[in-house]
């Protein structure tokens, strides 16, 4: 059954969201916003998103922010994982409008396997450096709605499609479809 999140939840969510990304920026744009010395005909889109730089390495700073912002919270009972591909021994099989997935979600805050803790999933993150497809906001939406999950949470977040912005949109259901608020962070 989905959870209705509390205006509460979603206000500190948010606030650990920001502040996480602002974070990120501060000490970590080097990562996803650098100069490249490239020939001047490549496109400035294509300078960004041809650094070979992996949004894995992206998403781990992240997350290494994310759980450094949910100690002393409600929400230190939780972990952080990224590219976390298992649901409990299973491997992560999510129901979407699409058919069954078998899916690594970029980042996750959950229990891991501690039934005692709920809700057990409370956050999945979908992070991209490009822009986020249809196909993320599927499986996000996808985690709140699987039964096997029901995360209280989803988020995307591209860290290059803009050039002023990181862009997020979060994710959780309102008690008759599943709402998003906007969420961008200026670079």
């Amino acid at each position: 059954m989905m959870t209705i999140p509390t205006t509460e939840q979603i206000d500190g969510l948010t606030l650990i969201l920001r502040n996480s990304i602002e974070e990120l920026i501060d000490r970590d744009s080097d990562i996803f916003n650098v100069d490249l010395i490239e020939p001047e005909e490549i496109s400035d889109d294509a300078r960004i998103l041809n650094r070979e730089l992996h949004e894995t390495c992206i998403n781990h700073r992240l997350a290494y922010y994310l759980e450094k912002n949910i100690q002393n919270t409600e929400l230190d009972v939780y972990k952080v994982d990224i590219e976390y591909n298992r649901y409990y021994r299973n491997l992560k099989l999510l129901q979407t409008v699409n058919g069954q997935l078998s899916v690594r979600p970029d980042i996750i805050l959950h229990s891991r396997v501690n039934a005692d803790i709920q809700p057990q999933h409370y956050l999945v993150v979908e992070a991209k450096k490009a822009h986020i497809s249809r196909h993320d906001i599927i499986k996000v939406e996808g985690f709140i709605t699987d039964d096997n999950y029901n995360y209280v949470f989803g988020f995307t977040i591209s860290y290059c499609s803009d050039n002023q912005n990181i862009l997020g949109i979060l994710f959780y259901f309102d008690g008759t479809e599943i709402a998003r608020t906007q969420l961008n962070v200026p670079k």
